[in-house]
Parts: structure tokens; sequence; C-alpha cells
């Protein structure tokens, strides 16, 4: 690669991204503030996240205050860049961003070596880093800098800032309102389905389908050299239509003529490594029990779901669930805060959480609270209230509100969307 070939490709990309920003509606993100004081000095910040998710748009947000410089590796006209051009490309960005304070490294992860790049910079500058290995990236920085970098996890758009993007503003006193109450209903209904990928609301399922594909290709056959990619795709097909369920590696395994659970596990870390989907461990004193026990499975996005169904059309009482899955998991990377399902094999809590040592919730969700459901939703939840040291639970639904006391337990019936935008 010469010099002139990358200061053509590093323009092309800087108008590219200039006229996407005029062409598209862009709202902040929520976490801007948080990762900003994070490149007020020389330091590297790393943005991971499933492809799609707003990683680069999110990283120029954070760098619009300042004179910057961007490389998108991500553009097939860098395949033949090699670790011995990073300093060709260091002149390129004095040379055509004079006096530039901050530098964005996009989808790094696809140079080898880029580590010793980053290192090299970060004490005298001031880096954002972005790609969609969450493991592969934090990993080989880890090598480099011995912790010296801070990680922020960016999922797609929550119903706060999608509801943004559509240009609805709820205030407290307003969701009294029925038409207030009408219309966030209704976008809401949308969202649950549709998820918060913006590209796909805007191309439909096919995009999701593609954006799946790519992943699997490039972000996990590619990247680990996977030697059986069609049965990577059936399993990741299969792991992303089982959402919200105990998933059995064996089991799987069997169903798809793997003949060792050890290389489902390996497909399942790669698919949580590139954020397609997580998992989640039911809650024991025991660490090694926890890890022992079956864990339940939610994917990164409703929309992938509703693309990916193998039926007619996703249960919503799983889709409202996945999305509360989606939320926790957000809440758990801003702060001291971990969450696992509750079990004691008679009956089950959807989700509890604590914050340090003590639990601050205990939830259940379902679609319609009923007569034939409400007897398993609340003995579920006073019974982990009450091994868990909690007074209170919540029942999250589509759209109940009410609260009553069982077992000494009090209980709030909440919309999802209203505990969506607390």
């Amino acid at each position: 690669m010469n010099k002139d070939t990358l200061k053509t490709i590093l323009t092309d990309q800087r108008e590219a991204f200039a006229q996407k920003l005029k062409a598209e509606r862009i709202i902040s993100r929520d976490g801007l503030d948080l990762a900003a004081k994070y490149i007020r000095h020389p330091n590297v910040l790393l943005i991971t996240g499933m492809r799609r998710a707003g990683k680069s748009v999110f990283a120029h947000l954070l760098a619009q205050k300042s004179r910057y410089a961007f490389v998108n590796f991500d553009d097939e006209r860098l395949v033949g860049f090699k670790a011995k051009d990073f300093n060709m490309l260091l002149e390129c960005c004095h040379e055509l961003y004079a006096g530039w304070e901050l530098l964005i490294l996009d989808e790094v992860q696809n140079i080898e070596k880029w580590e010793l790049f980053v290192s090299r910079l970060r004490e005298n500058h001031r880096l954002i880093v972005t790609g969609s290995n969450a493991n592969l990236l934090s990993s080989e920085l880890a090598s480099r800098l011995t912790g010296r970098f801070v990680a922020h996890a960016l999922s797609p758009l929550s119903f706060g800032e999608y509801a943004r993007f559509n240009s609805f503003q709820a205030t407290k006193d307003s969701l009294h309102s029925s038409r207030t109450k009408a219309g966030i209903h209704g976008l809401f209904s949308q969202y649950l389905l549709q998820g918060g990928i913006f590209e796909c609301h805007k191309f439909g399922d096919e995009f999701a389908r593609s954006l799946f594909r790519s992943i699997i290709t490039k972000d996990i056959a590619i990247r680990y050299s996977v030697r059986h990619a069609a049965a990577l795709e059936e399993f990741a097909l299969l792991a992303v239509n089982y959402f919200t369920g105990k998933l059995s590696l064996r089991r799987i395994s069997a169903a798809l003529a793997i003949k060792s659970p050890n290389t489902t596990r390996e497909y399942l870390r790669y698919m949580e490594n590139t954020f397609l989907l997580f998992t989640l461990n039911r809650f024991s004193y025991k660490v090694k029990e926890q890890l022992s026990t079956f864990r339940k499975v939610y994917v990164a996005d409703n929309g992938l779901i509703k693309a990916l169904s193998l039926g007619a059309s996703p249960d919503k009482g799983k889709l409202l669930e996945n999305l509360v899955a989606i939320e926790l998991k957000r809440r758990s990377g801003a702060g001291d805060f971990s969450f696992f399902y509750w079990d004691n094999n008679s009956v089950e809590c959807d989700f509890v959480g604590r914050k340090g040592r003590r639990f601050i919730l205990a939830c259940q969700v379902c679609y319609d609270l009923n007569m034939d459901n409400r007897k398993r939703e609340t003995a579920g939840l006073a019974a982990a209230c009450k091994e868990l040291g909690m007074r209170e639970g919540i029942i999250l639904t589509m759209d109940q509100e009410e609260t009553f006391s069982t077992q000494g337990i009090e209980i709030a019936v909440t919309p999802v969307w209203k505990w969506l935008l607390s």
C-alpha cells in the first residue's frame, strides 16, 4: 500500500461519513457523558458492540468537540493493510487532519498487531478504538496495556433512545394522558417486534438476516477459522430461536449431529464474543453450582429474533422477557450490578439482580397477567424475594398496572415500556 492510495481512502471515508451525518437523523446516545470522561486526557477508550449497533456514530459524537482523525478498517480497499503501514497512516493523518487531538480506529480488529500501534500512541494521544469482538479486542489490548484502557459496550437503541429517535417526548405528568399512553403503546409495539437496530426499521427483515450472516461469516467463521461453517450457522439459528429458554448443549449437539458438546460450547462462546446473544446463569451462593446448571439464552436484539424465527411469529411474552434481559444487561455494564435467573426446582423467577452483595430486584415478565398464570408468577416471585431478603417484587407486562401483596411481599405490576423509560 502506498501513501497516495491511503490518503485517498481516508479522504473518501471522511467525505462519506460527513454525508451520512447530514443525511440521517442522529440522536444523542445514552452513556455519552460517561464515556467522554475517559478521553479528556491521553487514554484509550475501547467501544465494543454488535455490528450495526452504532459504534462509529457513537465514536464521532464523542469526538465532535475535538479536532480528530479517523480510519475505518472495515473497508475492502484496506485488505492489504499491514502492521508496518501504521506509521504511514499516522503521517497521512497529520497531513490530512492538521493539529488533530484524537484518533478513531474503527473496526481495528481486522488488522494484525494493531494493539502495538495503540500501545505506542496512548501515552501522548487520545484514542477511540471500536470493534465487534469483545474478547479479542480486550484480551489483545490487555496483553499490551496491562489494563490501562477503558471499555464501553454499546447496545442497539434502547427504548428510550428509540422514542427520542421518533421525536416522542414523554414526561412523568404526560404519561397520565390517554393520548400519550396510546402513542407510546403503539411505539413500543413496533419496538417489541423490530428492536433497536436502525437499519432493520429502514430495510426490514432481509437486512437483519444479512446482518446475521455477516456476523456468522466475518466475525466468527473467518476470525476463528471454524472448519464447519454450515454447522456453526445451523447452531446459531437454533440458538436464536431458543431465546429465553434453558440451553442444553448436549441435546443441541445431538440434534445437529455435532460429535462433541465442546464444539457447540465454543460456538456459543464465539456468539457471545460477537454480541449476537448472551447467556444467564441460575443464581446460587455457590459459584460452582451457578456454572454447572443450564444457562438461559437471550438475543441481543428483538429484530433479529423476528427475522430469523423458524415459526410463524415469535411469542410476544418471550419477546418481552428478551427486552427486559437486554435492558438488565445494559444496566449491568454501567455499574456494580449483576443479574441471574432464580429457580428452586419447584418455582422460578425470571430475573433477580443485586448491587454488590445486596439483592435489589426480583422480576417476573409475562405478556398478560391473568387467572391462569397469576398463581404461578406470584409464587415464583414471592419465593425468590423471601430467599434473597427482599420485601418487594415486580411483574412486568405489556400494559397492566396494579399493586397487591402476597405472602408478605409487595408486588407492583408495571408495563414494560414504563419500566424501560424509568
